[in-house]
């Protein structure tokens, strides 16, 4: 696959959100499985509404949440999701049109 030199570049924005760590209770759904499934998709369907793509999840150190038993999660899950922006000229014609 070739890369065509005259493509618009994507520039996109991002924004991080916190997993759900609890399922919602739902009619008609009766494993954890089930209810967590239908709050993640909750989740990425109102995201993608307002135009953002999920990219990914990403689980990360949490060593500032502690509480009196000790029994606070040592990891925190956040979702990574982007939206387009606007595209621009690829900087090679960037970089042309700046010395003309």
């Amino acid at each position: 696959m070739r890369h065509d030199p005259h493509a618009l570049e994507p520039i996109y924005e991002f924004t991080v959100v916190p997993a759900p760590a609890k399922a919602e209770r739902a009619e008609g759904l009766k494993t954890d499985a089930e209810r967590m499934a239908a709050t993640w998709t909750q989740l990425l369907n109102e995201m993608a509404l307002d135009g953002w793509d999920y990219v990914r999840a990403d689980h990360l150190p949490n060593d500032t949440s502690r509480d009196l038993t000790g029994t606070a999660p040592k990891t925190m899950t956040l979702l990574v999701f982007r939206r387009l922006l606007c595209e621009i000229a690829p900087a090679v014609t960037l970089t042309a049109a700046l010395r003309a």
